[in-house]
Order: C-alpha cells, then structure tokens, then sequence
C-alpha cells in the first residue's frame, strides 16, 4: 500500500550576506594524526558535531598553522550566501 506524501513550498532564498551575533556557541580546533601518518586539524562545536576538516598535512606543525590561519582569518571574514 502506498502512502501519501507530503507538498513542501520551495524554502525562500536567504539574505545575500548574514551576520553572526555574539550568542554563537563555542567552536574548538583539533588537530590529530590518522592512520596515514598524516595530519589534520578539525573544528568541533560544544556538542561535539565536526563542522570542517581540513586535508592531509605532513606535520603537526603545518596543521596547527594552517588551522590558525584560518582561526584568524575567520575573525575578519565576510559571511556571503551565494545562490547556487
């Protein structure tokens, strides 16, 4: 037997550029080594969910920095929805 499905509406376009407030939850870098001998750094937030990770590095030391970097940069970066 079939089942009925339910019509969504097409969900609206978000802003062109959104800001983020000051209430935003606490993000963590990780940086670890996987099987590979390889390294990456990953950002978690409080609830333990992985938001990025990063690609292979050779070093712990190239992780961390690329990881700063973008630590860094994030600080002053502009946040732009772009349709697709």
């Amino acid at each position: 037997m079939a089942t009925a499905t339910k019509k969504v509406g097409a969900a609206k376009s978000p802003p062109s550029t959104v800001r983020i407030g000051p209430d935003v939850a606490p993000l963590e870098f990780l940086i670890y080594q996987d099987n590979g001998a390889d390294y990456h750094w990953e950002i978690i937030d409080d609830a333990g969910r992985r938001l990025a990770h990063s690609g292979r590095f050779p070093s712990r030391d190239d992780a961390e920095h690329a990881a700063r970097h973008v630590y860094e940069g994030a600080q002053s970066a502009r946040f732009d929805v772009a349709a697709v």
